[in-house]
């Protein structure tokens, strides 16, 4: 560890127990195809969840915008590999940002109604809950004083490229106590000498009912590009946008669009089938 980061308290993660170690689905993030170093996310979706995706699931990822929505004080796995060796005493290091560059510089941390001053990381809104297999937690601030997180390698067997391992997160205060500014995770593979080898950031919305709020972003998200592409045809004399019989035809080529359209529609369907029963 560097001097950088100071007021460091160590401790030792056990290997997870946890009875819903099942996942529906694993999703990889950050394998961008470049020969770049890269940092690869691979995040598990948590098994048990409530038939409703707008209900009962501790964190969700939303493909389509690249974004983690998590619950409060629930567990949220993701399991971690390079596609190259680390050299040793590498570590994973975790900051808590704000996304928007005018916010950068301010510090991410607890608010006071969730804040816990009687323990040593009760101002760290990312905690680690257990690791698989179980590794050394550093828990530390950086020299701006924001709380970092930092989960060391164990040993050279780990450094051989490509081998994953996974680590349980929790967050402990919601998006909404920092004004509702958008945040991020920034993940980065350091070196004991403080060189940065590679990272990955991944924006995070904190909340009490992550699907909820994933459905609402990804029709927000869908909605601004079919307006963008009508507004942009809107001088188009031909353009067949509707008849008297109220029917309307919206041609979108974003691949992206036409999948949050779909998952707009089964979103209604489900809905009509609610109101029906």
């Amino acid at each position: 560890m560097t001097s950088e980061e100071t007021s460091a308290i160590i401790m030792e993660c056990n290997e997870s127990q946890n009875p819903q170690d099942a996942v529906l689905s694993k999703v990889k993030i950050g394998d961008d195809g470049t020969n770049l170093p890269k940092l690869i996310l691979n995040y598990f979706e948590p098994s048990g969840s409530h038939p409703d995706p707008a209900k009962g699931t501790s964190s969700t990822y939303s493909p389509q915008l690249n974004k983690l929505f998590a619950n409060i004080h629930k567990d949220v796995k993701i399991g971690f590999e390079t596609d190259f060796a680390p050299a040793q005493k590498s570590y994973i290091r975790c900051t808590q940002r704000f996304e928007l560059e005018e916010y950068q510089n301010e510090v991410v941390k607890r608010c006071p109604n969730h804040s816990e001053p009687n323990l040593f990381n009760g101002n760290h809104i990312l905690t680690v809950d257990s690791t698989e297999p179980p590794r050394n937690v550093i828990y530390a601030n950086d020299s701006d004083g924001r709380p970092v997180v930092c989960i060391q390698y164990l040993d050279q067997a780990e450094h051989c490229r490509g081998e994953e391992f996974i680590i349980r997160f929790k967050f402990h205060c919601l998006s909404s106590c920092s004004s509702r500014r958008k945040m991020c995770l920034l993940f980065e593979v350091v070196h004991d000498n403080g060189d940065v080898m590679c990272s990955h950031t991944m924006p995070v919305l904190i909340s009490t009912c992550p699907g909820r709020d994933r459905f609402r972003h990804e029709k927000k998200a869908m909605m601004e590009v079919i307006d963008a592409d009508v507004e942009e045809d809107g001088d188009d004399d031909d353009d067949p946008r509707g008849d008297d019989d109220g029917v309307f035809l919206v041609e979108i080529d974003d691949p992206r669009a036409r999948e949050l359209l779909q998952l707009f529609m089964a979103g209604l369907e489900m809905n009509d089938c609610k109101h029906t029963l």
